[in-house]
């Protein structure tokens, strides 16, 4: 089996998963959200209101990045932000009312999610790959260290 297209085969699962996840999101009524955002509200649903900064190191993206994107959580209304009781300078980033009422929608994409990328593949084959993909992250992060 030829295995050096695997950079590209990785793009074109996380563009179909993507094109699935933002087919589910408008079905589901939560239309202009990104699956860039998932990563946000799973890391609140989670831990709970966080500080910007420990946001962005929880979900391995920038600071900048994740304040983008919590900027359009927080229009779409999925999130508020606030000074920090400890020190006003930090925000805070909570879950609103919205986001909490769309957790059950939330749940249910990333089940339709993880059932198309399995189909029915056996567990151990699934092992197997996580396996081999978190052995590729290790490998190319390696290479990024400056």
């Amino acid at each position: 089996m030829k295995t050096d297209h695997i950079v590209a085969l990785i793009g074109r699962v996380r563009e179909q998963a993507n094109n699935l996840i933002v087919a589910e999101l408008e079905k589901r009524g939560h239309g202009g959200m990104a699956p860039s955002h998932g990563a946000i509200l799973q890391a609140l649903f989670t831990r709970g209101p966080m500080h910007m900064s420990a946001l962005a190191e929880a979900i391995g993206k920038q600071k900048n990045t994740v304040t983008t994107l919590v900027g359009k959580l927080e229009q779409a209304g999925y999130v508020t932000k606030s000074p920090s009781q400890e020190d006003s300078r930090v925000t805070l980033v909570s879950l609103s009312g919205k986001a909490l009422a769309a957790k059950a929608d939330f749940d249910a994409i990333s089940q339709t999610l993880l059932e198309a990328v399995w189909g029915d593949m056996p567990h151990a084959e699934r092992e197997a790959l996580v396996a081999g993909l978190e052995r590729v992250l290790r490998n190319i992060s390696l290479k990024n260290i400056f």
